[in-house]
């Protein structure tokens, strides 16, 4: 995935924080709190990948999971889009990087629902991904400039807790 990305160091680092700060911005703003937010040095892939996020425990409606795990993905692809950095190799590879992410969704769609998640492009269809995908959108415009305040600090960091987040985001 790396190399069909072909970014330099510093930019997978800033992609990274935008990923991960877009999880824990939208999570927060629903009122949920995180234990922390972490980048991984190169090559460490523990919590499954280059960054994680610890969420607390929540109780809430699963389109607040939802959103939460579409968030990263979605703010990858629209930080891309804004600093001219969009490719068709780029959103295919945060696509393919966002499978977990993508796989909560449809664990939660299923639990809460009984019925599986579909991926048909359907906009209308609460059951849809691209539904979900519209909805993480909304949530994202509302808070875009927190994730990239809160990024900016991930990428410098490594690493805050969640009430150092909290306090950088405004949330």
């Amino acid at each position: 995935m790396d190399a069909v990305a072909a970014y330099t160091p510093e930019e997978q680092k800033t992609n990274t924080a935008v990923h991960e700060s877009a999880h824990a911005v939208v999570y927060m703003a629903a009122g949920y709190q995180v234990g922390e937010i972490a980048l991984h040095e190169p090559g460490d892939h523990s919590y499954g990948g280059r960054a994680h996020v610890k969420y607390m425990a929540m109780s809430g409606p699963w389109l607040d999971w939802a959103v939460t795990c579409a968030a990263g993905e979605r703010a990858e692809i629209r930080w891309m889009r804004e600093t001219g950095r969009w490719s068709s190799d780029r959103g295919w590879a945060a696509e393919r990087l966002a499978w977990r992410d993508r796989s909560q969704v449809g664990e939660a769609y299923r639990s809460c629902h009984n019925r599986e998640l579909t991926f048909d492009g359907d906009h209308d269809d609460w059951g849809d991904y691209a539904w979900v995908m519209d909805r993480t959108d909304e949530a994202l415009d509302l808070v875009w400039d927190r994730v990239l305040t809160l990024a900016n600090h991930v990428t410098v960091r490594q690493h805050l807790t969640g009430e150092e987040a909290a306090r950088i985001a405004g949330l």
